[in-house]
């Protein structure tokens, strides 16, 4: 009996848990997508004469802007290297001598990395997208 748990738990995680996900949030987004698309075929009823394209405009989730996109990959960053480093420090001077501290405090900073680095190279990159972004925000 023990060694189907053994069998049934991991191909349970590994495989049904991720499908499961995976369906519930196409599900919900169909959902949000039929009941946006009540939203305007009943205003339409309503209207006839309503510009479509404006009320969708109206409808859509306003996205986070590129600078604040930037800045969360920053604060990320930050906090993963510091997370690491702290999981690296606690490892040397306290003398917890678990393996998986060193391991995860340097995968963390890896990942600190990765972020800060993606941070300073997108924000070179769209230095001129923020711009307009932010005289178009300055315009309305």
């Amino acid at each position: 009996m023990f060694w189907l748990v053994q069998l049934l738990v991991p191909i349970g995680v590994a495989v049904v848990l991720p499908i499961t996900i995976v369906a519930i949030v196409f599900k919900s987004a169909l959902a949000s997508e039929r009941n946006r698309k009540e939203i305007i075929l009943a205003a339409l009823e309503k209207n006839p004469n309503l510009d479509v394209e404006d009320l969708v405009k109206r409808m859509n989730k306003s996205e986070k802007l590129i600078k604040e996109k930037l800045l969360a990959k920053l604060q990320r960053g930050c906090l993963c290297c510091l997370m690491g480093v702290a999981l690296v420090l606690l490892y040397f001077f306290l003398s917890v001598q678990n393996e998986f501290l060193i391991i995860a405090g340097a995968a963390l900073i890896a990942i600190g990395i990765a972020f800060l680095v993606g941070y300073f190279v997108g924000h070179r990159m769209l230095a001129q997208e923020m711009e307009a972004e932010q005289q178009s925000m300055n315009k309305e």
